[in-house]
This record gives C-alpha cells, structure tokens and sequence, in this order.
C-alpha cells in the first residue's frame, strides 16, 4: 500500500512541492532539509505517522523527529504505521530504536502497526519485539492508547493488606 505525499513538512511545517520524480527518503523538505521518509497527523492526543519509505537519512534527523514528537504532547504518544514499507534496512531499524528511546525517555510510548509479514519477522527475529510494541491495526495501536488513558487510575484492589 503507497502512502501519500505529505503536503507539509512534519518537521517545520513548511509547504512541500514534491515534483512526479521524487522519491520517498531521497527527496527533502526545501526550508529545513528533514528527508521526506513520512507523514503525520494527529488524531485525539496521538501522533498517527506513515511511513512512506524504509529509509531514515541519518541520526541527526532522528533527533528532528523526536524533537518534533515530543512538541506533539506530553507524554509524546506515536503510533508508527509501517504498512508502506516492505523491507527494512539495519540504519532504519537502528534509527527506529533511537525513537523509540527518546519516547520512552520521555515517558512516552510509541507503537508500531500495519507490519507487512516480512517486516513483523525481522523484527521478532532480531528480537526487537521485546523493545518494541507492535500491534496489528492501526485502530489497535490507537485503542490500546485509548485503553492507557482509561486505566491510568488504578482500581481499588480486593485483595487483603499483607502484614510484613
């Protein structure tokens, strides 16, 4: 499934004009210079980002993303749609891990969805499910921030005071 174009840069937020032969993760916004590797939008307090190439460009870029995540909200919540992207590179893994380490840092989370088989087996292969929290839909990852919400307060518990 191809991704749109974004028509914004998700970085500074500058229009983008996008001519018929650039391409996803080689092509960069014209003020700012982030490559152009997703889209974003924001749905009820939560950052929906589609990948639309399975390319970052470097680690200083990952710092431009996660700086812009966090001005989202606090705590950055971001649901990673990965449903474009039908391989993946160790720099985009790595650079995956990096945002997600700063989310967490900053007592966020961020949720990867829409995995194409190939994508979901690398991953679990290289032992990222465990780092990573991966749902199936993109409604999944949105409900389970949703359901975060709901149960930040904790319900009275039935179970008898231990003396210690």
């Amino acid at each position: 499934m191809n991704k749109p174009w974004p028509t914004t840069c998700p970085i500074c937020g500058s229009p983008l004009s996008i001519g018929p032969l650039d391409l996803p993760g080689t092509t960069a916004c014209q003020k700012c210079q982030h490559v152009l590797w997703f889209s974003a939008r924001t749905e009820a307090g939560v950052a929906i980002v589609d990948v639309i190439s399975g390319k970052i460009a470097t680690n200083q870029d990952i710092v431009r993303v996660a700086e812009a995540f966090l001005k989202l909200g606090t705590p950055p919540r971001i649901v990673m749609n990965l449903g474009g992207v039908q391989l993946i590179s160790s720099s985009f893994i790595a650079g995956l891990i990096a945002l997600n380490k700063r989310m967490r840092d900053a007592h966020g989370e961020m949720i990867l969805c829409e995995l194409t088989p190939v994508v979901r087996e690398t991953l679990i292969g290289a032992k990222l499910d465990k780092i990573f929290h991966m749902a199936d839909t993109q409604s999944e990852a949105k409900a389970a921030f949703a359901s975060d919400r709901s149960s930040s307060t904790p319900a009275p518990s039935d179970a008898p005071a231990s003396e210690d």
